[in-house]
């Protein structure tokens, strides 16, 4: 049977002008970035230099990454639109004195992101599809692109989704979502940092210890960013970054294990905090519906 709570959002959404507006906007963003570079390219091709598409990987990088930003700028907002009218009318006090109704409720918010953005993904694939084309880039790097803008939504929905439960009103819910994406996509480089850092002095000796060294690498792993410097490193070729950093924190970054592991685990790692804030969620429903 299909969530009754899915099947609502869903004809609220079709009847709205707001999500096509917000396509519009988005593919507008898109084709004026991929305009722009085909512009300043075009002195190069009139006058016959030596087109190298390796040297163009960095403008589709800056066209994928659009998507990367959309998602966790437009996610506050398009989370709040669908807690908005069950904050007003009070409705969703009313749905949690239903026993078992959390679950239901959750699940159809988070489906809904996921539709939502991925759409919006698909709605700027001809762009994307060009931007292959004008830059080299494989097909392949388009499929990952879309896996990961589908984690990346997951994750920072189920992040705002927490937020907008709990919080009695759009506003809190609002800055709890800006400030839990904060906490995991700065706040864990700044940990890592203090704590090498504080390790360094405690020893002595300039060097980290191997234990505060598994805790900064699982800092890390919890940062959306990694997951996304394995995305850089695909296109690029260029992973010194992360190499410099983990090198940082005594870790040995050099190593093929490293990479073929490190960002698969970031990624999991993102799926599971997504999933963790989902079940707090039900819980914190089910805790105040026992209240």
């Amino acid at each position: 049977m299909l969530n009754p709570f899915l099947k609502t959002e869903w004809l609220q959404e079709g009847r709205n002008i707001r999500f096509p507006l917000m396509i519009i906007f988005y593919n507008a963003i898109l084709a004026f970035v991929m305009i722009l570079f085909m512009v300043l390219n075009e002195e190069s091709f009139q006058k016959g230099y030596y087109y190298n598409n390796s040297n163009y990987v960095y403008e589709f990088l800056i066209i994928s990454s659009i998507h990367f930003i959309a998602v966790f700028l437009m996610m506050p907002f398009s989370v709040s639109r669908l807690f908005l009218a069950d904050k007003e009318n009070n409705m969703l006090d009313q749905f949690m004195m239903i026993p078992g109704i959390s679950k239901q409720y959750v699940q159809a918010k988070i489906m809904l992101v996921l539709s939502l953005h991925g759409v919006i993904f698909i709605s700027g694939l001809p762009i994307l599809t060009l931007g292959c084309i004008y830059t080299g880039v494989s097909w392949t790097i388009v499929i990952r692109l879309a896996i990961m803008v589908l984690i990346y939504s997951f994750w920072a929905g189920s992040i705002a989704i927490f937020f907008f439960s709990i919080a009695s009103k759009i506003i809190w819910g609002f800055v709890g979502t800006l400030f839990g994406q904060m906490i995991f996509g700065i706040g864990t480089i700044i940990a890592a940092g203090m704590l090498c850092n504080g390790s360094m002095i405690m020893n002595g000796g300039g060097e980290v210890s191997s234990s505060v060294s598994n805790l900064c690498l699982l800092l890390l792993l919890m940062n959306p960013l990694a997951s996304y410097m394995g995305y850089f490193g695909k296109i690029t070729g260029d992973t010194g970054m992360v190499s410099a950093f983990c090198n940082y924190m005594g870790i040995d970054a050099s190593q093929k294990i490293f990479s073929f592991l490190f960002y698969k685990a970031a990624i999991l790692t993102n799926i599971l905090v997504g999933v963790a804030f989902l079940v707090l969620s039900v819980w914190y429903m089910e805790k105040r519906r026992r209240n």
